[in-house]
């Protein structure tokens, strides 16, 4: 079958039929269509729809055809439309099935302009299991902890950060279900993205597979990194052997994962601990070469990549790929925790970096599941986490990630393979997605007193109360009071179900008992 010929053909008949009025030349449209001799059970389909139906129709047709080859025509006809059109209709209701699947939830195309869900220690098939709530939740991704090899369910959670070798297979789940995973994850039009560790490997070259065990494949400088000394950061330990990032043999490496999990599926990368690789200006290719730039492409750095111009630095990152700034998330999440607000309103969108590429949190797995000072999160309140959220998500651009909690607190208790907390379904989140997705590509307008942050945009908003404030009614500015941004009516709070007046220059109405409101129609 030539399909192009097809589609000429197609494209043929519909100027046809809309550039003519009359039946005689739809008709006449229709023959044409069926002397063209390919696709006959197509053709048989279209006729019957625009000829046989209109027994008007039928009567003009008689006066180009004569009645016994009409009658014929017709008899045959019927049958092979019975036949091929009930085919027909069964491929167009199971695509139309899967399209509506994928938008009724209102997801973005594009991970970036939409929220991230990351299913933390997660076996990928409660994952899946969970995807019809996740879709439901307005998460355009999830992401998955690392896959490579090899470690099992049940072992402490940051072992897993420890890798042994860059195949696909461990206690999350083996290759087949992760394509399992992603094969349903994109019904629903969701995307799947998987935390990789590529800057080092494990503290032991005894605990890594042979091809890995080649101490040449390492950096030799023996000291451990310090933040303010750029080379120790892309060459020094953080515990384990870090990686010569520069030779081609483990980018060879490297880059076979890569693609091994592109050809499962998965959607998108999370870099972990990428400051620690360097850059093509620092003569490292890793970036440039390994970094695939048809997948989305997310870099962890943690407050800064070191060396006295970061913001330099930052900018070459985001040639490849977007990073976090985990400095705006942290501080709001503490202004919460401690019955404030934040002044904060983005940390390196100040810095010269675009919001496109961007990653918020309001909590991360280093934040929750990390022992000592840097685990700090883990003791905040979620309505706090919940609230700091919603105004990371109310940005602009900038994609955030939603942290589900693990049931364990303290590290040794946080157990690889677990399922966490499905937290992520409460209404204060779920609408907080909503609005994010209906307003993508709006601006947004940050609005902070005492007693409360909002994000403002031109068709939606999220109020978020300070500290453990709830069911408070509240007046605060519609944007910058231009008459620019959220359009002036009554609104409905989608969380607690509250009224909301809105002119063009304030927003006045009650927030609920999360302390949460979102607008929107």
């Amino acid at each position: 079958m030539d399909i192009r010929r097809l589609r000429r053909r197609m494209l043929e008949i519909r100027r046809l039929i809309a550039l003519t009025s009359g039946k005689v030349e739809r008709v006449a449209a229709c023959l044409r269509f069926m002397n063209w001799g390919f696709v006959q059970s197509f053709s048989h389909f279209f006729f019957i729809i625009f000829v046989l139906c209109d027994k008007q129709i039928e009567k003009e047709v008689l006066t180009l055809w004569p009645k016994r080859h009409f009658n014929n025509f017709k008899r045959k006809t019927m049958k092979k439309t019975t036949r091929y059109g009930i085919f027909v209709l069964a491929m167009l209701f199971s695509l139309a099935s899967n399209v509506f699947a994928g938008n009724k939830y209102g997801l973005k195309d594009k991970i970036q302009d939409g929220v991230i869900l990351h299913c933390f220690d997660w076996k990928l098939s409660d994952i899946q299991a969970e995807l019809p709530n996740i879709a439901k939740a307005g998460f355009t991704a999830v992401q998955t902890s690392p896959l490579h090899q090899k470690e099992n369910a049940g072992s402490i959670w940051y072992m897993v950060y420890q890798p042994h070798d860059f195949i696909i297979g461990n206690g999350l789940g083996d290759e087949a279900a992760l394509r399992s995973l992603c094969k349903e994850a994109h019904k629903y039009g969701v995307k799947i993205i998987v935390d990789v560790v590529a800057n080092h490997t494990n503290g032991s070259l005894k605990n890594v597979s042979a091809r890995l065990q080649d101490e040449s494949l390492y950096h030799d400088y023996k000291g451990y990194c310090n933040d303010a000394d750029r080379y120790s950061v892309t060459h020094g330990r953080i515990g384990m052997w870090d990686l010569k990032t520069e030779d081609p043999r483990v980018q060879k490496i490297l880059s076979a994962y890569i693609q091994s999990l592109k050809a499962c599926g998965v959607d998108g990368i999370r870099w972990d601990a990428i400051k620690h690789v360097g850059l093509p200006s620092e003569n490292d290719s890793f970036i440039a070469n390994v970094v695939d730039q048809d997948m989305y492409n997310y870099g962890e750095i943690l407050n800064t990549p070191g060396s006295s111009n970061p913001d330099k630095l930052f900018k070459e990152y985001t040639q490849y790929m977007s990073v976090t700034d985990n400095t705006y998330g942290n501080d709001v999440t503490q202004a919460f925790a401690a019955g404030g607000t934040s002044k904060l309103k983005g940390n390196l969108v100040f810095r010269g970096i675009e919001g496109n590429k961007l990653v918020y949190w309001g909590e991360s797995h280093d934040t929750y599941s990390n022992s000592g000072r840097d685990a700090w999160s883990k003791y905040v309140d979620q309505q706090f986490i919940d609230r700091s959220y919603a105004i990371m998500a109310g940005n602009n651009d900038a994609t955030t990630l939603y942290y589900s909690r693990p049931l364990g607190k303290e590290a040794k208790d946080i157990i690889f393979g677990a399922k966490g907390s499905t937290h992520f379904t409460a209404p204060q989140v779920a609408e907080v997605n909503h609005m994010h997705n209906k307003c993508a590509g709006e601006p947004n307008c940050c609005v902070s007193n005492s007693d409360l942050m909002a994000q403002v945009r031109k068709s939606g908003a999220v109020v978020v109360l300070a500290g453990s404030n709830t069911d408070k009614t509240v007046t605060f500015a519609n944007g910058d009071g231009s008459g620019n941004w959220l359009k002036a009516g009554t609104y409905t709070d989608k969380v607690g179900g509250g009224k909301f007046k809105v002119t063009k220059t304030t927003i006045t109405g009650k927030v609920g008992s999360t302390g949460i409101a979102v607008l929107y129609k």
